[in-house]
């Protein structure tokens, strides 16, 4: 037949659950008529019961076992304790087994964070390599043409034209350079190690072409993961205002409230539907994982024609 099931708590199993301790009856009368007929107790029948907890490491119960008997009696010391030891038993067995399941489910959520940061790191390296061969790599390349022809034109004497070519390939030598250095910075920031993660996000909220970025924030003593995790989601927000939100102005909060660190970023541009995926473009994934990987919250507020803010608040473990 089916089985008996009964709520956490419920009657003699449940208080021997809850308070760890034996109870024997001599004469119980079971109410249930599922547990009567289980117990195959004739009609107001009573039965001699053993409960004892199965106790587990740490203290408390993690099951209750339970001895019948249709004979009325009562149970001895031996088998008191013999019921104890194999409730000892079962109450192992059901602790290995939580535990078990409980590292399952932890190594597979480790698992996937790795991943997305693997992933985040993949993408990461693909940017850069996007940004040299855009940026530095065609500087570079014209910057050779251009020495190439005032090296031909020095030969014909023409000193003029050689003026010309050798100032456009400093030009190009001095783009190739400023590409380098923001290349750099998008990687890490030196002045977070100079100065702080608020002078750092001043100094990147700075080189924002296009858009009016105020930074309101105060310095304060951060572990240097968690100053480059903040500073990244800072940037990576500005990124996505520059990208989709064709906003005209942002501000950056940096504030600690207690054992907590808060940062914002909010823009007044077009926003989007936050209770909806805003597209893998937005980088949201890879902001969630270093939240994530920092113990944080990750919060986005959005709606089309309302501006977003990306709020994160991570522990404050200094």
């Amino acid at each position: 037949g089916a089985p008996l099931r009964l709520p956490a708590g419920f009657g003699i199993a449940g208080r021997v659950a809850a308070e760890g301790v034996p109870v024997g009856l001599v004469d119980d009368h079971p109410r249930n008529p599922r547990h009567r007929e289980l117990l195959g107790l004739s009609p107001g029948q009573p039965v001699s019961r053993l409960c004892v907890p199965a106790r587990v490491a740490g203290g408390g119960s993690s099951a209750v076992l339970a001895l019948h008997s249709r004979t009325r009696r009562e149970f001895s010391r031996p088998e008191r304790d013999a019921a104890q030891r194999v409730a000892d038993l079962v109450g192992l067995r059901v602790y290995v087994a939580a535990a078990l399941t409980t590292m399952r489910e932890h190594q597979d959520e480790w698992d996937a964070v790795v991943a997305s940061a693997v992933g985040a790191q993949e993408a990461e390296r693909r940017r850069v390599a996007a940004d040299l061969h855009d940026g530095v790599t065609q500087a570079i390349a014209s910057l050779s043409f251009h020495l190439s022809a005032a090296d031909v034109a020095l030969g014909d004497g023409d000193v003029g034209y050689v003026a010309e070519q050798v100032a456009a390939a400093r030009s190009l030598a001095d783009l190739a350079l400023g590409e380098t250095r923001s290349a750099i910075t998008g990687l890490h920031s030196p002045v977070l190690d100079d100065q702080g993660l608020a002078a750092g996000l001043a100094s990147m909220a700075r080189g924002v072409p296009g858009l009016s970025i105020e930074v309101d924030a105060t310095e304060f003593a951060l572990p240097g993961h968690v100053s480059s995790s903040l500073f990244r989601i800072a940037q990576e927000s500005v990124q996505n205002i520059v990208k989709h939100a064709e906003a005209s102005r942002a501000v950056i909060r940096l504030a600690r409230h207690g054992r907590m660190v808060m940062l914002s970023v909010t823009d007044d541009g077009t926003g989007f539907d936050a209770s909806g995926s805003p597209g893998s473009g937005y980088g949201l994934t890879g902001m969630a994982e270093r939240v994530h990987l920092l113990g944080g919250r990750l919060r986005i507020k959005s709606q089309p024609g309302g501006g977003t803010t990306v709020e994160v608040t991570v522990p404050n473990v200094c």
